[in-house]
């Protein structure tokens, strides 16, 4: 502890600067109920007293009040908020000795001593500690206890076909929640003083830096089940309980690139293998992150990728290699970033050139103009629908005829969930009072059908995800109303009266009578424009 707590003068300084309580622990009498809350061996080595609990409050003499690596400890030690009042060094150690039989000299109270209290080690490491050395941790994190709770996790997300795994630290427990076809369900609960051990499990496997638990991280390891093996992509983010992580479960033996299997509808496909066919141009996908944009834009490569073209695609970061194409991952922390790699790599003469995404003007510029000078370019942008991505890349500061000339489609993307095969059941709706669906489906007497929930969609109703696309092809029109900026919604209205364009409500519509998915479902992934 501080030196400048260790006299009564200090100690009134310390009470009137930081508000805390003090009290004299020799007229305190603790019960031995209240004791039992906090392990002797955690008592001795943190000097600290606990006096009494309310709910999930404990009150606790300290010393030194802020610091707040000791309170974090006892936190985890005891799934408790931790509530301090200050004691002078003296009255602590008497207490000690009075409650817990404080330890002869040659035992001395040493907080550099490890501990193993029930919340085992790693409840207490501290960053930039000493206190374990690597070699320490590496063992505990080895524990088999360890190792088979991890296992579980991550068999289990597999059984469950999910896409990430958030294992997330909450105030008295962790909370392990899978994501599956799009939304997160809570499946198991742990103890709070498996915490650290799991986490640090984690970052071993993905080489991550374990002594840094204050700034966020990345990495990715591989998993081998009986069947597959399983790309494991890592984040970890610092937040108030400790330490989120969230793994991206990428298994390559079960994607295949189609169409088909992506569950385009014959409107999509038709528009998407009409703008393939273009010896130039750009193909732009949009929505939000997690609507499958990605897993698109690898199914066009796999369509283009033949012996006789070079393609290339920048990626931040690579999710699924691809055979026969050269991957770049991005490197921010070493300054190449999309603009700069993108200019490398159109000296390397591709014939084809993906990008993750165009996150500002110049990787906007450079991709323009390269979709111009013969190459084809596929690349992401953020917005809610086809027409928008045109305002964004004008926002962007991009001259109208270079987006006139250089796009030859734009389509959104979305995914909604398929209705589960094994419980699905019909009904009757009446649909010609629904303002929100589109006028052409407001029809009386309208069959649609849901999900009653079954053991094999884990009573969801759903299974699975298929892809609503809404594709804007441009054509001399819509080339001519961007060069003379016209607005968004002559462009929109044109697209949909002319070009047969569909909304993602419209394309969704079309799935939910054909019984893919619900009406409910549709709302809850789209709106109406």
């Amino acid at each position: 502890m501080s030196d400048k707590f260790k006299n009564n003068d200090n100690l009134i300084e310390l009470c009137e600067n930081t508000f805390y309580p003090p009290i004299n622990l020799k007229n305190y009498q603790v019960e031995k109920e209240t004791l039992s809350i906090i392990p002797q061996r955690i008592a001795l080595a943190y000097a600290v007293i606990p006096l009494d609990s309310v709910e999930f409050i404990l009150t606790v003499a300290m010393s030194d009040p802020l610091d707040i690596a000791t309170i974090d400890n006892l936190k985890a030690a005891t799934k408790m908020d931790i509530s301090p009042v200050i004691a002078s060094d003296e009255d602590i150690t008497e207490a000690l000795i009075k409650y817990y039989n404080k330890p002869t000299d040659s035992e001395s109270i040493d907080r550099n001593n490890s501990l193993e209290s029930d919340t085992g080690k790693f409840s207490e490491l501290k960053e930039g500690s000493a206190q374990f050395s690597m070699d320490e941790v590496c063992e505990l994190s080895q524990k088999t206890k360890i190792i088979d709770a991890l296992n579980q996790i991550l068999i289990d997300a597999i059984k469950l076909k999910a896409s990430d795994i958030h294992i997330e630290p909450c105030q008295y427990y962790v909370r392990v929640r899978y994501r599956i076809d799009g939304i997160l369900h809570q499946i198991h609960r742990m103890d709070k003083h498996f915490q650290e051990a799991i986490i640090a499990r984690i970052k071993i496997m993905s080489r991550l830096d374990i002594t840094q638990r204050r700034v966020s991280q990345d990495g990715r390891f591989s998993f081998n089940t009986e069947v597959h093996k399983i790309d494991v992509r890592v984040s970890v983010l610092p937040i108030d309980f400790g330490e989120k992580i969230v793994l991206r479960l990428l298994n390559q033996e079960n994607i295949s690139f189609s169409m088909e299997k992506l569950g385009f509808s014959q409107y999509a496909t038709t528009a998407f293998n009409t703008a393939l066919e273009k010896p130039l141009g750009l193909i732009l996908l949009t929505g939000p992150t997690g609507s499958g944009k990605t897993t698109t834009l690898y199914t066009l490569l796999s369509r283009l990728n033949t012996d006789q073209r070079s393609l290339i695609t920048l990626e931040d970061p690579v999710e699924y290699n691809l055979a026969g194409v050269s991957q770049v991952p991005i490197r921010h922390e070493i300054g190449l970033d999309f603009a700069t790699i993108l200019r490398a790599t159109l000296r390397q003469s591709p014939d084809i050139l993906m990008l993750g995404e165009i996150r500002d003007s110049e990787t906007a510029d450079i991709a323009m103009k390269a979709a111009l000078t013969g190459h084809i370019v596929f690349s992401t942008l953020h917005t809610n629908d086809a027409p928008s991505a045109i305002t964004r890349l004008l926002n962007m500061g991009l001259e109208p005829f270079l987006i006139s000339f250089a796009v030859n489609m734009i389509a959104a993307q979305r995914l909604v969930r398929t209705i589960c095969p094994d419980c699905k059941t019909s009904l009757k709706e009446d649909l010609s009072n629904r303002g929100e669906i589109p006028l052409q489906y407001r029809k009386r007497d309208v069959i649609l059908y849901k999900g009653a929930g079954c053991k094999k969609c884990n009573n969801t109703g759903y299974k699975g995800r298929v892809a609503i696309i809404e594709a804007l092809l441009f054509d001399p029109i819509i080339r001519d109303l961007i060069i003379h900026k016209a607005s968004l919604e002559e462009i929109r209205t044109y697209a949909r009266e002319k070009c047969a364009m569909k909304t993602l409500r419209e394309d969704a519509m079309e799935k939910c009578l054909k019984g893919e998915t619900t009406l409910e479902e549709i709302m809850r992934v789209t709106t109406e424009i």
